[in-house]
């Protein structure tokens, strides 16, 4: 079956041409018929010109080049539209997804009947602390509030059509590939492998575009942080409830109650109303969410 291997471009001119000739090396090695998706996510220095090159000296090699940055997310969604083949891979273009895995993918594919292969990570290279640290606490944040359990996942993954054409009629625009993989399920299989180290030895994501990358998450995937005032509203009436229980055992101890414990009683009491006026207004805005993300009721994996 033909596949296509859909790779986003950010600011890659150093090394695109030699790791796209390097992956296609090993794909032609292994007997893999393949066409390239390259898309170039607004890159600010000569990538395209690498790509248009690419495609001259290439037969298999297509790619689209955004008007601006619209980030990693999107270009991978993009790629996925812009090619019609019965199999996908997508793999980072860095090399650090190890092109002689797709292999191995494929044939465990084959072997189980899976719709999805999942480039799972049993060892993270040579990382720095730091950045192990970010994407460990990123996963434990996204599981906390969205239940999604992507820990040493990747965008490594190779999918049948059946699953592209599922993520294909999902509209919203705020996007997280690995939580769409998860959403549309079908039956899918781990593949554990080892990242390879960058060949230009730096890396395109801060910081930052990771911070951004959760807040995006968290919102895409969970209406949760919509029920946060109903919870603080629980809890302001519980103080309200502790402060009345104070006062009601010094009245009964013939103690004098200050008017700073009546205060007390009065904030927790306003807090917890205004509180509760505000999560009722979110719990409505969790249910618009869920229906302005427009997602299909049901997705079908086969048909007789």
């Amino acid at each position: 079956m033909a596949l296509a291997v859909i790779i986003p471009v950010y600011n890659e001119e150093k090394g695109i041409e030699r790791h796209i000739a390097e992956i296609d090396r090993i794909l032609t090695a292994d007997g893999i018929g393949h066409t390239f998706m390259l898309v170039d996510d607004g890159s600010r220095d000569n990538s395209w010109a690498a790509l248009r090159r690419l495609s001259q000296s290439m037969d298999n090699v297509r790619a689209i080049r955004f008007a601006r940055n619209f980030g990693k997310e999107v270009a991978i969604c993009a790629g996925l539209d812009a090619i019609d083949e019965d199999l996908y891979l997508v793999m980072d273009s860095d090399l650090q997804h190890p092109p002689r895995c797709i292999k191995g993918m494929m044939a465990l594919m084959e072997r189980t009947g899976a719709d999805i292969v999942d480039g799972v990570k049993e060892s993270r290279g040579t990382e720095t602390a730091k950045t192990k640290l970010l994407a460990k606490g990123f996963y434990k944040v996204l599981a906390m509030f969205t239940g999604l359990e992507l820990d040493n996942s990747s965008d490594f993954k190779l999918m049948r059509r059946k699953v592209i054409d599922a993520i294909r009629v999902m509209p919203e625009r705020n996007r997280f590939f690995r939580s769409l993989v998860d959403y549309v399920g079908f039956e899918r299989v781990p593949f554990g492998f080892a990242t390879d180290d960058r060949d230009d030895g730096t890396s395109r994501f801060s910081t930052k575009k990771l911070l951004i990358l959760a807040f995006n998450a968290i919102l895409s995937n969970t209406n949760k942080p919509l029920y946060l005032p109903l919870v603080l509203a629980g809890l302001s009436g519980l103080g309200a409830f502790a402060s009345l229980l104070f006062i009601i055992l010094r009245a009964c101890l013939a103690l004098t109650v200050t008017g700073t414990q009546w205060l007390m009683l009065s904030l927790f009491v306003c807090t917890a109303l205004i509180l509760l006026s505000v999560g009722i207004t979110g719990a409505y805005l969790a249910r618009m969410y869920d229906e302005v993300k427009g997602r299909p009721l049901y997705l079908i994996s086969e048909r007789l």
